[in-house]
């Protein structure tokens, strides 16, 4: 009984390890480009504040949530980004071809996401950052992306990708 015990744990153990590594080249092959200049861009978000990823992520990691109300994988994802706005994690969404302003913010309220939210109608911001895939999360530190990960994310999944941002960059 106690091999067979051994044996499995092994096995769970080499599984968890691939699946890991799996998951980190998948995020480093599909990991947006930050634009030049872009942390220091001022923009509007549909709650009309002026904000910038330079300020908002002045000595604190923050969370770039690039989603779009059409994809499926977002539904999941938006409420585990609202849970760590909630948290007190700093969330700047970027709404990608979702509609005009008030169509995101219909649907924001419709899911009951509050967090910061750009539109990006055109998939121009979305475009400048080379974002293959939505959901795309940009963990961004004093300006710069330090860390991606895309697809389906779980709330202490993303704390500890938070949690190792911030202790390493």
């Amino acid at each position: 009984m106690r091999i067979k015990l051994i044996y499995w744990l092994k096995q769970a153990v080499q599984t968890a390890l691939i699946i890991a590594a799996v998951s980190l080249a998948v995020d480093w092959w599909r990991k947006p480009i930050q634009p030049l200049g872009f942390a220091e861009q001022q923009f509007q978000t549909v709650g009309q504040q002026a904000v910038s990823l330079a300020e908002l992520s002045h000595n604190r990691t923050i969370v770039v949530y690039f989603w779009g109300s059409w994809c499926g994988i977002c539904k999941y994802t938006s409420p585990v980004i609202q849970e760590l706005h909630a948290a007190g994690v700093p969330v700047l969404g970027v709404a990608l071809k979702s509609g005009a302003e008030q169509d995101v913010r219909a649907y924001m309220d419709e899911q009951h996401l509050y967090f910061a939210t750009l539109n990006d109608p055109q998939g121009d911001i979305s475009n400048r950052w080379q974002v293959a895939v939505t959901p795309t999360i940009v963990m961004v530190k004093n300006g710069q992306a330090v860390h991606t990960t895309t697809g389906l994310s779980s709330y202490w999944g993303l704390r500890g990708r938070l949690w190792l941002a911030d202790w390493f960059a």
